[in-house]
């Protein structure tokens, strides 16, 4: 194996039912696949919610059982993609303050109409199952008594393997869409001031940007380099378009899911 091959990097996908793993090459050669199954979520009428713990556990043992098939003491990056407008809100130590309010939780349609009143047509943060939709649910219900920070599915588990360690909570431009963010001029806009705090809005990156390598404790459990660099992911659905190769104007796909 040459040494471009060596230079590994992991891409993981949280999904509904399951997490899915895929292991490149420095080269872009596919390494390995592997599937852990997830428990279904909560679903009560519109409620619709699952504990991000969970996730975390899941996480760590298909790394954990990856490791055990596979020597990882040369991967380099590691991505994360989730489902879009899953959303949990979390203190400033990354600790959830509740369940999270998956991507088809419909509670929040009261606060969909008022979002109706003051985003623009074209912005993401439309309809009841958008992100900042659902932070306003949560606001609403008396939820975020203490100070408490929206996080998206990739976000929390992303920042969780950084340590919490940053000033802001990061973000990446695919999940923050639903929260409000504005992405021709990649910023947060001000019509949402009222809504959001600004102390309390995540750094925002594009996707792919390197933030930092893995925290010493998260690499000692996982068996992995502390070299290893995260990096920013995405969205399930973005991802799929990634996948596809679908790269160029012109371009075109059909997902179903």
């Amino acid at each position: 194996m040459s040494e471009a091959d060596h230079a590994v990097a992991l891409g993981l996908d949280v999904g509904t039912s399951g997490i899915r793993a895929a292991l490149l090459s420095g080269s872009g050669a596919l390494l390995g696949l592997w599937r852990r199954p997830l428990p279904a979520p909560i679903v009560q009428g519109d409620r619709i919610e699952q504990n991000p713990l969970i996730w975390a556990r899941e996480l760590d043992a298909l790394i954990s059982a990856i490791g055990q098939e596979i020597d990882l003491g040369h991967l380099k990056a590691i991505a994360i993609d989730g489902t879009s407008g899953t959303l949990l809100a979390c203190d400033a130590r990354g600790q959830p303050l509740g369940p999270a309010l998956m991507y088809h939780d419909r509670r929040a349609s009261a606060q969909a109409a008022r979002l109706q009143a003051v985003a623009p047509a074209e912005s993401g943060a439309h309809g009841a199952s958008s992100s900042l939709s659902k932070w306003l649910w949560l606001s609403d219900q008396g939820l975020l008594s203490k100070p408490a920070y929206p996080c998206h599915q990739a976000d929390w588990l992303l920042n969780r393997w950084l340590g919490f360690a940053s000033e802001q909570l990061i973000s990446d431009e695919n999940n923050a869409l639903k929260l409000g963010y504005d992405p021709v001029l990649r910023r947060w806009p001000d019509w949402l001031d009222d809504l959001l705090p600004e102390s309390r809005r995540p750094s925002v990156r594009p996707p792919g940007t390197a933030v930092g390598p893995i925290c010493p404790q998260a690499a000692r459990q996982l068996g992995l380099p502390e070299t290893v660099m995260l990096v920013t992911g995405t969205t399930d659905s973005i991802a799929a378009v990634y996948a596809t190769g679908a790269h160029k104007p012109g371009d075109a796909i059909t997902s179903l899911g």
